[in-house]
């Protein structure tokens, strides 16, 4: 199996579909940091670790409620699962079989496979809700942190040794993000990347994509901040929604040119707009 070593205590599962799947080695002990979509490819890379590192699993950590975060939960039904209360309800629904076929319809344009991965997935309720902060290890140097913004039960965890932050999809890496949940708030969200700019972080590691430093943070946070700006100046102008997702101001970003602008960022688009209209 091809995985990322980041430091000597941690790997990355970088993922093609579905979010990558991170493991950190404790003193007796490793923690494994979302599941991605694939059930088998999550149960794989566990085995991997705990052969490389002679330990065993004890612990699942998942950054948000977002399916593709943590369908391939059933790898880990032996372990202490770790998530933020709030994303209480969204799990509720996915382990009850609750998803109406639209949503899977949805989804299927950016994950192809989720339909076959839902039908098969074994999932589970978390068994321990975090609503702020919550420490791991014997030496608690594993920090769960609940901080909002992309949802509301998005969290971050910050592994001290090694100064390294996992940010779900508070930081999404060369792509056009994804902000439009309900209970999307661009605030936190802005708070939290500001806050990082200031610490000692040697490496992040995103939900999506590649292992970033810290100069990455800025970048989100001056685009998110600047497309709030553009989009109350569009407001104020009256432009409307079949305009607003025409207009390419937007696609200069943090973002490689060769990215895809998908109908989710449009979606996206759309919905902040509506909320600062609602604000207004």
């Amino acid at each position: 199996m091809k995985y990322e070593q980041v430091t000597d205590s941690i790997a990355l599962l970088k993922m093609n579909q579905g979010s990558n799947v991170a493991c950190v080695a404790l003193e007796d002990e490793l923690i494994f940091i979302d599941t991605g979509l694939n059930t088998i490819v999550a149960k794989e890379f566990r085995k991997t670790m705990e052969k490389k590192y002679n330990k065993k699993a004890s612990t699942l950590i998942l950054t948000h409620g977002h399916i593709d975060h943590f369908l391939g939960l059933g790898a880990f039904s032996d372990c202490k699962v770790v998530a933020a209360s709030f994303g209480k309800p969204r799990f509720e629904r996915f382990v009850a079989q609750e998803v109406p076929e639209s949503f899977l319809d949805g989804m299927s344009s950016v994950f192809p496979s989720i339909k076959v991965e839902y039908a098969i997935s074994e999932l589970s309720m978390p068994n321990m809700w975090v609503k702020e902060r919550k420490t791991c290890g014997k030496k608690q140097e594993l920090t769960f942190q609940v901080i909002g913004g992309h949802s509301e039960c998005s969290s971050s965890i910050f592994y001290s040794p090694d100064r390294v932050l996992f940010v779900g999809d508070l930081i999404q890496a060369d792509v056009y993000p994804y902000f439009g949940e309900p209970d999307t708030d661009m605030n936190k969200w802005i708070n939290a990347l500001k806050d990082w700019e200031e610490q000692d972080i040697q490496f992040i590691l995103p939900g999506h994509g590649g292992v970033l430093t810290r100069n990455y943070v800025s970048k989100v946070r001056i685009y998110l901040e600047n497309l709030i700006k553009t989009l109350s100046e569009f407001k104020s102008e009256g432009i409307s929604e079949e305009e607003l997702v025409k207009l390419d101001v937007f696609d200069e970003g943090y973002w490689p040119k060769k990215a895809t602008r998908k109908p989710a960022f449009n979606f996206s688009l759309v919905n902040l707009y509506r909320s600062l209209n609602n604000s207004g």
